[in-house]
């Protein structure tokens, strides 16, 4: 079973992307805050990372930045989770817009994935 870490601040995002994904047979492990998220993804490797770029703190491109860096979680996938519209342009491995399209996550995590 593949594991997806979800790094969002905000709970009703990371609930329902939960919920969609294990339905599809994934783990899903959830992280609330971007320190948080990188302690999760340094124990337990995920196979996919879908990263809020918007958080109090540490936000996703220090998150991008410090997993980048990182010999064990360089090669994690990461799909950004944005309402921000200009970030497709970022080297990331996927990016799905805010309000979630459930026909899109699911499209965009099996390309990644599979």
């Amino acid at each position: 079973m593949k594991k997806i870490l979800i790094i969002d601040d905000n709970q009703q995002n990371r609930l329902l992307i939960k919920m969609i994904l294990q339905r599809k047979g994934y783990s899903v492990i959830e992280a609330e805050s971007g320190e948080i998220g990188l302690s999760l993804a340094y124990e337990h490797t995920p196979d996919l990372i879908i990263l809020d770029m918007m958080m109090p703190e540490v936000d996703g491109w220090e998150v991008m930045e410090r997993l980048k860096k990182d010999a064990k979680t360089k090669n994690i996938p990461i799909i950004i989770f944005s309402a921000l519209d200009d970030l497709e342009s970022i080297d990331a491995d996927g990016f799905i817009p805010k309000p979630v399209d459930i026909n899109k996550l699911i499209q965009t995590v099996s390309e990644v994935i599979g």
